[in-house]
């Protein structure tokens, strides 16, 4: 049995940029499924969904990235749910208030990161397929050092 290619056999990060790095699984919400807003608008997939943060009702919303860190942009495909493709990779910068006019019946997330693309990633955008198994947990983040 051949040992497969890992994520970073193509992106070639270093364990320090390892160190600061996130991946987001992106996958339906609110019946919506990031793959057809993928295909539809990349640039729309890239922001609203990557760099998302979700607003709470004691007003302290809660920060999963990080100024400085990196997040990746897996979106789950619909032919297997063990398949993941590549949208994104960005730097995240600083973190942006929630808008003022959201009301509390709107959608409780909204861009919460400043966000640059690393560019020199973008060959791999919507042609690299991951094959990940994610177990069930509380946030859309999770890393593994043997990626």
């Amino acid at each position: 049995m051949s040992e497969g290619i890992k994520l970073n056999d193509l992106l070639h990060l270093t364990d320090e940029e390892i160190s600061r790095t996130k991946i987001r699984f992106m996958t339906n919400y609110n019946g919506t499924e990031p793959i057809k807003v993928f295909r539809r608008d990349p640039d729309e997939l890239n922001t609203d969904w990557l760099l998302s943060r979700k607003r709470n009702d004691n007003g302290k919303d809660a920060e999963h990235l990080h100024k400085g860190n990196n997040v990746i942009g897996l979106v789950r495909l619909p032919e297997n749910n063990d398949l993941w493709g590549l949208t994104c990779l960005k730097r995240i910068g600083d973190p942006l208030e929630c808008p003022k006019e959201k009301s509390e019946d709107d959608d409780p997330h909204y861009v919460g990161y400043e966000g640059e693309e690393l560019t020199e990633y973008r060959k791999f955008y919507g042609r690299v397929i991951v094959c990940a198994i994610t177990r069930t947990h509380d946030s859309p983040y999770s890393m593994q050092k043997d990626f």
